[in-house]
């Protein structure tokens, strides 16, 4: 193992639980029982930090804060990176929050990682996983990513696609940063130590009151008109079909959403559009109905992941909450969706 020091942060996730009498997988009473995973990290000079003990599916946009904050704190205390066990079914939304928070001048390695079984599965991936991850952190790498299987991909690129095989991620608009063999083979693509320059800025800060909502042919805009005054919410996400097409006037009526966004942006809350597709873009569809939904004012997210865009928006929205003027904060909203901060989508 890597003879420099490691920090390696435990959020939770299946590659730390237990099996319980009824064959229930459930966080460990005590979240150390955790370094029994790989007897191999006693030859690695790391501190362990015992931040979280959940299930990913219960994580809240308050977790992404407390990762991020617990990096930013220990940024200066000698570490070549950092490591952050977590689950496999949020991974990809936090590891494009913390990358967000952390911002562009992060000058090493976060690497997410987690696993599809159990440490009681013995021919499983947590304990490979984990050491894999360790050697990742202290590669000239400059980012937040997720070390899973033979890859590593930028994390606010990736998303899960599988519940069960041990190549549970993909990142299908970008290629993955690094190919882990009995080296770690990092590419180009990534960002590297010595590219950083400038102090972090840690941003951490997310917004509450996103609805996210699935279209589905027949969806009446009606069903969703009281959140447009209620002012707990703050922001709505329309995945779409294809490549951000939402239906128009020739659907019907009570099944257009353009009156619906237009309403929206008189009330002051701005409207997302991603895409029920991996990765589609969203920025330049050719299709009259994503068009006129982007005429109405919806805002498009790009090739970005639905999971990179919703963390996104929830940072977006926390940054211009002091904003007063509904025009000034919705021009500034579309701005920051459109302007690439840390690599998380292309530039067209």
């Amino acid at each position: 193992m890597t003879n420099q020091k490691i920090c390696l942060i435990y959020t939770g996730g299946t590659i730390g639980m237990y099996r319980d009498k009824k064959g229930i997988l459930r966080p460990p009473e005590n979240p150390e029982d955790f370094l029994a995973l790989a007897p191999e990290l006693e030859k690695s000079e790391f501190d362990f930090v015992d931040l979280l003990n959940k299930d990913s599916t219960n994580i809240i946009p308050e977790d992404w804060t407390k990762i991020a904050d617990a990096i930013y704190e220990r940024r200066n205390n000698g570490y070549a990176g950092f490591v952050v066990a977590h689950g496999t079914d949020t991974m990809h939304f936090s590891a494009s929050a913390v990358a967000l928070a952390l911002g562009k001048n992060l000058n090493f390695p976060v690497v997410f990682t987690g696993a599809q079984t159990a440490p009681d599965i013995h021919h499983g991936d947590a304990r490979v996983n984990l050491l894999r991850s360790f050697k990742v952190a202290v590669e000239d790498i400059a980012e937040v990513v997720i070390c899973f299987g033979d890859y590593v991909f930028r994390g606010c690129r990736a998303q899960k696609k599988d519940e069960r095989r041990f190549d549970a991620f993909e990142s299908p608009a970008y290629f993955p940063l690094a190919h882990v063999t009995e080296s770690i083979l990092v590419t180009g693509s990534a960002f590297k130590r010595g590219d950083r320059s400038g102090k972090i800025e840690l941003k951490s800060k997310f917004s509450a009151g996103i609805l996210q909502v699935s279209l589905i042919p027949g969806l009446e805009h009606g069903l969703l008109e009281s959140l447009l005054s209620n002012e707990n919410c703050k922001g709505i996400v329309l995945q779409s079909f294809g490549a951000g097409n939402v239906p128009n006037s020739y659907a019907g009526e009570c099944y257009s959403w353009e009156g619906f966004i237009k309403r929206a942006k008189e009330y002051g809350k701005p409207v997302l559009i991603t895409s029920q597709f991996p990765a589609n873009a969203t920025a330049h569809t050719a299709y009259e109905p994503g068009q006129a939904a982007i005429k109405a004012g919806a805002i498009p997210t790009g090739n970005m992941t639905s999971a990179c865009a919703t963390a996104k928006f929830r940072w977006v929205l926390a940054q211009v909450d002091s904003f007063k003027n509904k025009t000034e904060k919705l021009n500034k909203i579309r701005k920051m969706m459109n302007t690439d901060y840390i690599g998380e989508f292309d530039m067209e």
